[in-house]
């Protein structure tokens, strides 16, 4: 059973954006996922309930799933509240994206409150 408080999903590039990241839960995955973003930055979205906003890090383990964590240790004023870090915490976001792409094959032009 995946442990819950690991946090498996974040954003790309900055902590508002819509583009969802999904953390490899093996070594070997994460990786080439690393590899792969070496100079993009992950985040604690806004958009995830309770989402902090701050920078994230890739935890490579070899006893447990890899995972995101925040950068450097988290103070008590900092604390991020986040209630919902599995995979799942993201489907809105890749639902968002799914539809985006739909509505751009069909040549659709449709605006966005958020």
């Amino acid at each position: 059973m995946m442990d819950r408080r690991l946090i498996q999903t974040a954003v790309f590039g900055s902590s508002d954006p819509d583009e969802p990241a999904l953390c490899p839960e093996t070594v070997e995955e994460l990786d080439a996922f690393r590899r792969e973003h070496e100079n993009t930055t992950i985040w604690c979205g806004t958009k995830f309930e309770g989402g902090c906003g701050r920078r994230l890090t890739t935890r490579r383990c070899t006893d447990k799933i890899c995972h995101f964590a925040h950068y450097g240790a988290e103070r008590a004023s900092q604390r991020c509240t986040r209630t919902a870090k599995g995979n799942a915490s993201a489907d809105h976001l890749f639902a968002k994206a799914h539809l985006a792409s739909w509505l751009r094959a069909h040549n659709v032009t449709a605006s966005s409150a958020s």
